[in-house]
């Protein structure tokens, strides 16, 4: 079965701590297959603030 995980960070030194524990997470799953990781960057708000995204496509 196919699945995604989706995370959404301003700081991107917090998105790649979340990416690498849900990671370390899940490939501990003898079924775990990473697929893919799609990242985006995009200004947020009126001040546009950097905000960064990535999407985990994985299957088990």
């Amino acid at each position: 079965m196919y699945r995604v995980k989706l995370f959404d960070d301003q700081y991107v030194t917090n998105l790649e701590e979340a990416i690498n524990n849900f990671l370390e997470t899940v490939q501990s799953k003898p079924s775990f297959e990473l697929i893919d990781i799609k990242y985006n960057s995009y200004p947020y708000g009126e001040v546009n603030t950097d905000y960064h995204s990535a999407m985990i496509i994985y299957k088990i």
